[in-house]
C-alpha cells in the first residue's frame, strides 16, 4: 500500500473589517488607458509589462504565494485563490500554490475608534516632526581641507560662502553658480551665457567683468583652531583688472575665461590663490557667449610649478595629449556655440560645432577662423612622445604633419574656401617591458578638408581624432637565429620586450600619404 500524504489547510473564519476591492489609484481616465497605470481595465492588457517602460506605484499586486510540490497535495479545500506553477528547470517537481488572503498585508483593517481621552497619546506615539530644522546660516569649516571638500571664503563682512566653479545645467547648457570648486581637483567647466540686451548688460551684469571672480573674495586657507579668522584667509588675486565698458554697439572687457592657481602647502592649507582672465569683446543686439572657469591645483613643493602631467612616462589613457602649445584641443559645441575640448589620449572622437561669418568679416578673416577654431584656438606645432615631457627637451617631441588644403584662388563672401574638417592623426605604439609597457607617441598628422561656403550661412566644423597602435613585440629566442646567439643578443630579443621599430612608423606614414 502507497502511502498518502494529506495536508489539511486551516484558516480562521470570521469577518473581515473591509472586503478586497478592486481599486486602481492611478486610473484617471475614465474609459481611456491611462499611459503606465497597469491596473487600468480600459487597458486589456494581460502582460502590461511588455507595452509600458514601467508601472506606476500601487498600480501592479504584490502577492505571496504559500507553494509546495504537487504531489504532496491529494486534496485542497481551502477557499483562496490556487495555482499550479510548471517547473522552471528540468527534473523540478510542479508547485501546488496558495495565495492567503492576510489582512495584514494590506489595509484591510478596521480602523480603531479615536477618543479624546486617547488623542493625545495616540498622537505623542505616533506622530513626528512637522516641519525640519532650517539648517545652518555658518556652515563648519574643516581644520583642514581634504580632497573633494568645497573650499570656503570669508567677505570682508564676515559672511562665509564657498569658491564657485560655474558649470553647465541642463540640455541648453546654461551656466549655473552653484557648482563649488572641490580641494585638489583640478578642471575646467564651460556653459553658456545669454545675453538679452548687450547695450544694457554690459555694465549692468556683474557676471561679464572680472571683478565678480576676486574682488572682496578671501578663500579660507585652513581652520585648525575652529573659529574662523581673517589672519587664516587668503586673499584672490589679479593682475587683470579691466571693467567692461560700452563703446558704440560694441562690449569690451567681457570675461570668456576664467582661472584660478590654487598654491597648496599639504595639511597646512591653502597659501595662494591667482585668478588669471581671458577678455573678449561681443556686438550685436543679443549674444550667446560660451565662459569656462578652469582651477589647478599646485602644490608648494612642485619642481615645475604649472605642470601638469598626463603620464609618467608614458601617456595613460583618457588624459589630455599634450603639445608644444598646451593640451592637444579639438572643437565642440555648448549651447550651439564653438568651445573647445582636450584630446583623451586613445580616444577616438568625432566632435563638431557651427559658425557664421560676420557682417564685418572678409573671406580670408573666416577662413583664419575656421582654421584656429579647428584647432581648439591654438596651432600646435609639435606633439610630445610621453606624458611626462618636459618643454626644454628636444628630444622628447614629435613634429606635427600638417597636410593643408590645395592652394585655391581667394574668394569672396558668395564662394569662400573654408576648412570645414580636420582629421587627426596620432600614431603610437607601448614600449619596454611588457610587465610595465609605457604608451608612447610616434607621429602625428593633421589633414584638412575644405569646401566653398557663404560666409553668411551657417558652416558645421567637424575634426575626428583617430589613435592607431603599431606596437611590435619582438620573436620568440629560438626564431632570433639558427646558429649560436650571443648572451646580450638573446636578451636584447626576448619576448617580453615591446620593440619601438623606427622603420614601422616610417613605413606607415609613407604608406597613408601614398593612399
Amino acid at each position: 500500500m502507497v502511502p498518502v500524504l494529506t495536508v489539511l489547510l486551516v484558516w480562521a473564519g470570521g469577518v473581515r473589517a473591509l472586503t478586497g476591492v478592486g481599486v486602481c489609484t492611478c486610473d484617471l481616465s475614465p474609459g481611456l488607458c491611462d499611459l503606465n497605470c497597469c491596473c487600468d481595465p480600459d487597458c486589456s492588457l494581460s502582460d502590461p509589462t511588455t507595452v509600458f517602460s514601467f508601472c506606476l506605484p500601487g498600480s501592479t499586486k504584490v502577492q505571496r504565494w504559500a507553494c509546495l510540490s504537487s504531489w504532496l497535495m491529494f486534496r485542497s479545500n481551502a477557499p483562496y485563490p490556487t495555482t499550479n506553477i510548471a517547473p522552471v528547470t528540468p527534473g523540478s517537481p510542479n508547485l501546488f500554490c496558495v495565495l492567503p488572503s492576510d489582512s495584514s498585508l494590506n489595509y484591510f483593517i478596521a480602523p480603531r475608534t479615536v477618543s479624546l481621552g486617547d488623542f493625545s497619546a495616540l498622537s505623542a506615539r505616533y506622530s513626528g516632526a512637522s516641519f525640519s530644522p532650517a539648517p545652518e546660516s555658518n556652515p563648519a569649516v574643516p581644520a583642514s581641507y581634504k580632497a573633494g571638500d568645497p573650499i570656503f571664503t570669508i567677505s570682508p563682512g564676515g559672511t562665509l560662502g564657498q569658491l564657485r566653479q560655474p558649470a553647465a545645467v541642463g540640455d541648453s547648457s546654461v551656466c549655473s553658480f552653484s557648482n563649488p570648486a572641490r580641494f585638489l581637483a583640478s578642471g575646467t567647466t564651460s556653459c553658456l551665457r545669454v545675453i538679452n540686451s548687450v547695450s544694457g548688460s554690459c555694465q549692468a551684469d556683474p557676471t561679464l567683468g572680472t571683478q565678480y571672480y576676486y574682488r572682496n573674495i578671501s578663500v579660507i586657507g585652513a581652520n585648525p583652531t575652529g573659529t574662523v579668522i581673517t589672519s587664516q584667509s587668503v586673499p584672490i588675486i589679479s593682475l587683470v583688472t579691466d571693467t567692461p565698458i560700452l563703446q558704440g554697439g560694441s562690449c569690451n572687457n567681457v570675461v570668456s575665461q576664467v582661472s584660478y592657481t590654487v598654491r597648496y602647502n599639504g595639511t597646512a592649507g591653502i597659501v595662494s590663490v591667482a585668478a588669471s582672465f581671458t577678455l573678449v569683446n561681443i556686438s550685436g543686439t543679443s549674444v550667446s557667449l560660451v565662459q569656462s572657469f578652469g582651477v589647478l591645483y599646485e602644490s608648494v613643493s612642485s619642481v615645475a610649478p604649472g605642470t601638469v602631467r598626463s603620464g609618467n612616462p608614458g601617456y595613460l589613457v583618457g588624459l589630455p595629449v599634450l603639445s608644444d602649445a598646451g593640451p592637444l584641443l579639438v572643437p565642440r559645441s555648448v549651447g550651439g556655440s564653438c568651445t573647445s575640448a582636450p584630446v583623451g589620449f586613445g580616444e577616438n572622437t568625432l566632435s563638431a560645432c557651427a559658425i557664421r561669418g560676420t557682417g564685418a568679416e572678409t573671406c580670408g578673416d573666416l577662413a583664419t577662423r575656421a582654421y584656429s577654431t579647428l584647432l581648439g584656438g591654438k596651432l600646435p606645432q609639435a606633439v610630445a612622445t610621453v606624458g611626462n615631457t618636459v618643454a626644454t627637451q628636444s628630444g622628447q617631441w614629435v613634429p606635427i604633419i600638417y597636410q593643408n588644403c590645395s592652394n585655391q584662388p581667394p574668394g569672396n563672401c558668395t564662394s569662400c574656401p573654408v576648412p570645414v574638417s580636420l582629421a587627426i592623426h596620432i600614431l603610437w605604439a607601448n614600449v619596454g617591458q611588457l610587465s610595465n609597457p609605457q604608451a608612447q607617441v610616434l607621429g602625428a598628422r593633421f589633414q584638412y578638408r575644405c569646401q566653398l561656403v557663404q560666409c553668411q550661412d551657417a558652416t558645421i566644423l567637424q575634426t575626428q581624432v583617430t589613435f592607431t597602435d603599431l606596437t611590435q613585440r619582438g620573436p620568440p629566442p629560438r626564431s632570433c637565429a639558427t646558429g649560436p646567439v650571443a648572451p646580450g643578443l638573446l636578451h636584447q630579443w626576448t619576448s617580453g620586450t615591446l620593440l619601438p621599430l623606427a622603420w614601422v612608423l616610417l613605413g606607415y606614414m609613407l604608406h597613408l600619404w601614398d593612399g
